[in-house]
């Protein structure tokens, strides 16, 4: 069976066919998350070494603390998961994604310094 233009598929309107992937963006995306992973790899390391050495202080309270830590990071992995998949259906509908990207870093960053303040404060009994 011969090959036909048939087969080949034409984008569905008009705006598809002449919207352009910007490849900063796709480079720019990528990058943003893979240091919003990274940041949140080396977040997750410090919380678990922050709740280990928490649990040498005799007159510490770990227990809530390390769990709400340990509650954070599972919530920073499901937000992380799905700005990577926001960001993914942008760029496959060609549209700028690099800001979805960029929120989701902010997000793990700013999630991991606010998670580790509540667990200074809590261990410490402030």
């Amino acid at each position: 069976m011969s090959q036909s233009t048939e087969s080949v598929r034409e984008p569905q309107t008009v705006a598809k066919q002449l919207r352009r992937r910007a490849i900063w963006d796709v480079v720019v995306s990528i990058l943003l998350l893979v240091f919003g992973y990274a940041a949140f790899f080396i977040g997750a390391v410090f919380a678990v070494f922050g709740i280990s050495f928490a649990q040498d202080c005799s007159s510490c309270n770990t227990g809530p603390a390390g769990g709400g830590l340990i509650a954070l990071g599972a919530a920073l992995a499901l937000l992380a998961l799905l700005g990577t998949i926001l960001t993914i259906v942008l760029q496959v509908l060609r549209r700028r994604s690099w800001w979805v990207a960029a929120a989701t870093l902010l997000v793990v960053i700013v999630g991991w310094i606010v998670g580790f303040a509540l667990f200074a404060g809590a261990v410490s009994g402030a």
